[in-house]
């Protein structure tokens, strides 16, 4: 598994991406598929635009597995934080431990700096769980997301 910097002509794998993460989302309104793509266009331009503006120093990166694009990552660095701002599979490649390869080198790199990492994740999102065997806890909820983090140290330990 590699990973490389997005580049324009990723657009059109990063919607057909965004689709697969939200397109249930949207099943149950009464849409053809061409209305649905549509509206799922206009989610994945508006969320990019989001990013963009919250996230501007972000770090943003295709996934590959032999050779053939399988997802995305989003990070920014602030001092000593890593914010994962959004991790993507494709779904045949759910489940298989690529997202926790990627968790693990962000914490390794966390590490380095005696730093943490820190996401946002859906309160329904079954990526929870993934993040707390990873280590992750829960540190606020803000509904309907709960913030998580990381931390490469222990601060009882760093004090003494």
């Amino acid at each position: 598994m590699q990973t490389r910097n997005v580049v324009t002509e990723d657009d059109a794998f990063l919607f057909e991406l965004y689709a697969t993460t939200r397109k249930h989302e949207f099943s149950m309104l009464a849409l053809d598929e061409q209305q649905l793509q549509a509206l799922l266009y206009m989610q994945f331009e508006a969320q990019k635009r989001s990013y963009q503006n919250k996230f501007p120093q972000a770090k943003h990166e295709i996934i590959y597995h032999e050779g053939l694009p399988i997802g995305r990552v989003m990070t920014e660095i602030k001092g000593r934080n890593i914010h994962l701002i959004d991790i993507s599979l494709l779904p045949n490649h759910r489940g298989k431990g690529y997202g926790t390869k990627i968790l693990k080198q962000l914490q390794s790199n966390a590490a380095t700096q005696r730093g943490s990492v820190t996401l946002h994740v859906l309160q329904e999102n079954p990526a929870r769980h993934l993040y707390e065997r990873c280590g992750f806890y829960v540190t606020e909820e803000i509904a309907p997301y709960i913030a998580m983090r990381f931390e490469s140290f222990n601060e009882e330990v760093e004090r003494r």
